[in-house]
């Protein structure tokens, strides 16, 4: 009875560990981020660079109706394919959104113009399959920076 009961037992173990060696998902690829770097100039005072995470970058400080130059480098392989830029709130795409074609390196500049009122501005980059939101808060000339959580560039005008 006993070599019976430690027969069936040990069948239970190697049936249980068969199954749940069978049912356990594989692991997952680790998603590539294809989302591009940037080097943003505010005017020609301020800097700051950083890449994106998944196309998504922190939110910049700026100051109302500020220029804003941003030198996005995007994979390589991306070379010669159109680059869409849009606004999605209000700010101005300086030199048009259909006319810019990624540089042989990988980079395209994009610039624009944040608008009169405070507030977030958001700026979408789209180059093949590599998607990018640029995302500026505003602020008006001579008010301070109190949101912490904002990246500053060296020098706010």
């Amino acid at each position: 009875m006993n070599r019976l009961l430690a027969a069936f037992a040990t069948c239970c173990t190697i049936c249980c560990a068969a199954v749940s060696h069978a049912q356990s998902p594989a692991d997952p690829l680790p998603r590539i981020d294809r989302g591009p770097a940037a080097a943003l100039s505010f005017d020609g005072a301020g800097l700051i660079t950083f890449p994106s995470a998944r196309g998504f970058f922190p939110r910049v400080a700026a100051r109302t109706n500020q220029a804003v130059a941003a030198q996005l480098q995007f994979p390589a392989d991306l070379a010669g394919q159109a680059v869409r830029v849009q606004s999605l709130d209000g700010s101005q795409v300086i030199g048009g959104t259909d006319k810019l074609t990624l540089a042989p390196d990988g980079t395209a500049t994009v610039r624009v113009r944040l608008g009169a009122a405070e507030g977030l501005y958001r700026i979408g980059v789209i180059c093949g399959d590599s998607h990018a939101l640029l995302r500026f808060y505003a602020f008006a000339p001579g008010e301070p920076i109190s949101d912490t959580t904002l990246l500053v560039p060296t020098a706010t005008p």
